[in-house]
């Protein structure tokens, strides 16, 4: 018998993470620790940026109708999920990060988007656009949310556990602590050397992604979980 797969990312994320794992034949479990909801937030004139920074594909699902004004402008995008969402949304995607904002910032040319906006969220790692000037709009938040049911129950017996964020990792980490389930039934599969880190070690086993993405990320689960 496979082992379950516990998807514990913010819901939009978590659906499009859950189907690619079902088309890989996994069985999973979707119980976010996160409800990612839109705050209120001004928006600045876009004549006054040459380029858009996205670093999760939340921020276009959450910007709402303030986000059409920024369409003339290039779109700087963390990932392919982000890039994805901000195609469909009408926008011109002109970079792709391959690791992290930062990893994005540090590859431009230097003479390219010396005025960037970044629409993030409410909590976001800082980043250092080096001589550009950088404006943080904050649009969402992600708001903690306790262990749910389908989580707790799944976590009784022996699990694979997707981490995709470090906050997700230290939160799950308290959660478990207040349960008192013990984490050394469960496999931890990190999106990053930065989640492992914050997810601490006592795990059965921890493996990290090659990539941060979620192909790397379910490669390693379909070798874990079904070899079981």
């Amino acid at each position: 018998m496979t082992l379950p797969l516990l998807i514990l990312r913010p819901l939009e994320g978590a659906r499009q993470t859950e189907r690619r794992a079902k088309d890989l034949g996994l069985r999973t479990v979707v119980d976010p620790l996160f409800n990612v909801e839109p705050i209120a937030w001004t928006a600045p004139l876009p004549e006054n940026f040459d380029g858009l920074l996205l670093t999760s594909a939340n921020a276009v699902a959450h910007a709402g109708a303030r986000l059409k004004s920024f369409r003339t402008l290039p779109v700087l995008a963390v990932g392919q999920a982000t890039a994805r969402a901000a195609g469909d949304a009408g926008f011109h995607v002109v970079e792709t990060g391959r690791s992290s904002g930062q990893q994005l910032l540090d590859d431009l040319q230097a003479d390219c988007y010396r005025r960037i906006l970044w629409l993030a969220g409410e909590q976001h790692s800082a980043l250092n656009p080096g001589e550009r000037e950088m404006t943080v709009v904050p649009i969402y938040r992600s708001r903690a949310i306790a262990l749910g049911e389908q989580a707790v129950a799944c976590l009784k017996q022996e699990a694979a556990v997707l981490l995709h964020s470090a906050r997700a990792a230290r939160h799950l980490v308290a959660e478990l602590e207040r349960l008192r389930i013990t984490p050394d039934q469960h496999h931890l599969l990190a999106f990053s050397e930065k989640v492992a880190d914050a997810a601490g070690r006592g795990w059965k086993s921890l493996q990290i992604a090659d990539r941060p993405d979620d192909e790397s990320l379910l490669s390693l689960a379909t070798g874990l979980c079904q070899s079981r």
